[in-house]
């Protein structure tokens, strides 16, 4: 059955190993660097430097909260971070006071009635202009939460064995937005993948019961993954496909977006060749398991500012 929240029965957020501050090796030249927004134009968001050890992954969320005595209109979103991430999510909550400076590690998937992820990238260099009048809304000190995963082993590696992940949002007067960005989250819980195989997934993503505009679309899975395509139900029309796992491109569709009327379905499918000696499952871990998973930013979003989770078992 098809959810608009993942219910959190067994996915609990723990703060389980708390730091206060930046942990990790000290600042080096090696790691990335990005000019802040002139103040009054946006603002910077940063995990500190940390260490992504050989033969490991590590999934660091860092909260903070939003460095703005005003609410804020993000109408332009650039992602700078260290070689080696998997991914990276970026969450709000209206909900949790998590104290500053903060992080977990940890592969325990957040609790999504509680956070709302507002913008994502899996490409280390990547920045977005969103359309004239269209905007992220965030507010004033709002809690903030960076989600990233570093990968140091066999599928991926991190050169310098740091993670570091730097976020500029610059903003627009609020006179100048005409309508809020929304984001939708879907991800394929049916992967199961016996040694050897060669098999596609499926899933018809929830129904939007307003007319949308698709600003930027991606397709996530991992490194048995081969293929990912997106189209529409009604027409069968191919919108979005990926063939590459470690840098899917991110869709930015041109002017105002790819119109889609009120209900009309996106279905989205998923090839994997398992060439290992094990089954492989669902899961986060890059190394051993899989995903099918799709991030989707539209506009006119939802009057509650809630991103749309759809998290269950496709075909």
């Amino acid at each position: 059955m098809t959810r608009y929240l993942f219910p959190s029965v067994g996915l609990i957020f723990f703060l389980s190993c708390a730091t206060k501050g930046p942990s990790g090796p000290d600042p080096s030249a090696s790691d990335v660097q990005l000019d802040p927004p002139p103040q009054g134009q946006g603002v910077q968001l940063a995990i500190p430097p940390f260490s992504v050890p050989q033969g490991d992954e590590v999934q660091r969320n860092y909260f903070m909260t939003l460095p703005s005595d005003s609410d804020l209109y993000v109408t332009r979103v650039e992602f700078r971070y260290n070689e080696g991430s998997h991914h990276c999510n970026v969450f709000k909550s209206d909900s949790l006071t998590m104290p500053e400076g903060t992080f977990t590690e940890t592969f325990i998937t957040l609790d999504y009635t509680k956070w709302d992820m507002f913008t994502a990238s899996q490409r280390e260099a990547f920045t977005w202009q969103l359309p004239p009048g269209v905007a992220i809304y965030l507010k004033a000190h709002q809690q903030i939460c960076i989600q990233t995963h570093y990968v140091n082993a066999s599928t991926q590696e991190t050169p310098t064995a740091r993670g570091k992940v730097l976020l500029n949002l610059w903003s627009m007067p609020a006179s100048e937005v005409t309508s809020v960005a929304g984001l939708l989250f879907a991800s394929n819980t049916r992967i199961i993948l016996p040694p050897g195989s060669i098999d596609t997934v499926r899933k018809f993503v929830v129904k939007i019961p307003w007319d949308i505009n698709i600003l930027t679309l991606t397709g996530h899975f991992h490194s048995r993954g081969r293929n990912f395509w997106a189209v529409r139900f009604t027409t069968g029309e191919e919108f979005y496909r990926n063939v590459s796992w470690d840098e899917p491109p991110i869709k930015v569709f041109p002017d105002m977006g790819y119109p889609l009327i009120r209900n009309e379905q996106i279905v989205y499918y998923s090839d994997y060749y398992n060439a290992s000696a094990d089954t492989v499952y669902m899961g986060p871990h890059v190394e051993n398991q899989e995903h099918s998973n799709l991030f989707m930013v539209y506009w006119p979003g939802p009057a509650n500012g809630k991103t749309i989770y759809d998290v269950d078992q496709g075909w």
